[in-house]
């Protein structure tokens, strides 16, 4: 009785916490920086193998949750449930938009109901294209355009959308020179122009203006160029990782 009564003001706890992070953008980012280990763990349960926050899996896992915070309401149940069904979703979608790659996704059963229990034995399942289409036929697509689109865009740049969790900066030294790089980009005048123009960074400029080093500018050249078309396109549903700082 205790295990139970304790499980269910876990499943408080998380519903409050996603209510909350729904209504502030600070703390919808600080929830999902909290629960990246959490997100991990369910993706992985959901693709029956082990996943890693360099896969592209996770990413749109990650924007899944984010997706999920914004949608969920206490009618939905326990949250973290109903963000399985909607990272399950998502991966779903990616696999039909990108048929030419592997078009067969192994998930566990329990996941097309969105229960997830601890038991992690039962066998896994083929989904097939027919399943896919049927799945994918009630969910909502607004998520799944922007990266489709996303993804179009930085082809034109010979930048896999995909590949940007390895290319982003992971020390905090090196993400706030690319904060600041960023920032120059978009100071008065804005440089989009001249990027969309050459498909290339206005690396000396932007240089100049933040007075970051050149080298770095370099190195996170497609992290910088991915992010400076998301914060100048209409990708509101991506834009909440690309962040400028205050």
């Amino acid at each position: 009785m205790c295990y139970n009564r304790s499980i269910e003001n876990q499943k408080t706890r998380d519903n409050l916490r996603a209510l909350d992070a729904g209504k502030d953008r600070e703390k919808k980012e600080r929830f999902l920086y909290e629960e990246q280990d959490h997100i991990l763990h369910l993706t992985a349960r959901i693709l029956k193998r082990t996943v890693s926050d360099s896969d592209e899996e996770y990413s749109i896992a990650l924007l899944a949750v984010s997706e999920a915070i914004d949608s969920f309401d206490d009618d939905k149940g326990a949250f973290w449930n109903y963000a399985a069904l909607v990272i399950k979703r998502r991966i779903i979608d990616n696999v039909r938009a990108n048929s030419g790659r592997e078009i067969e996704l192994s998930v566990a059963p329990e996941t097309f109901s969105g229960d997830l229990p601890d038991d992690e034995s039962d066998a896994s399942i083929s989904i097939s294209r027919q399943v896919m289409n049927k799945t994918a036929s009630y969910v909502d697509n607004s998520l799944k355009d922007e990266i489709e689109a996303l993804t179009q865009e930085l082809s034109e740049y010979g930048i896999d959308l995909f590949d940007l969790p390895t290319l982003a900066p992971k020390s905090a030294k090196t993400r706030a020179g690319c904060i600041s790089l960023l920032k120059s980009f978009f100071t008065p005048p804005p440089l989009t122009g001249e990027l969309k123009r050459t498909k290339n960074l206005p690396m000396k400029e932007m240089v100049k203006r933040s007075g970051e080093s050149r080298k770095l500018a370099d190195r996170y050249r497609k992290y910088l160029i991915a992010a400076a078309l998301v914060r100048a396109g209409d990708y509101n549903g991506i834009s909440e990782y690309i962040s400028l700082g205050n």
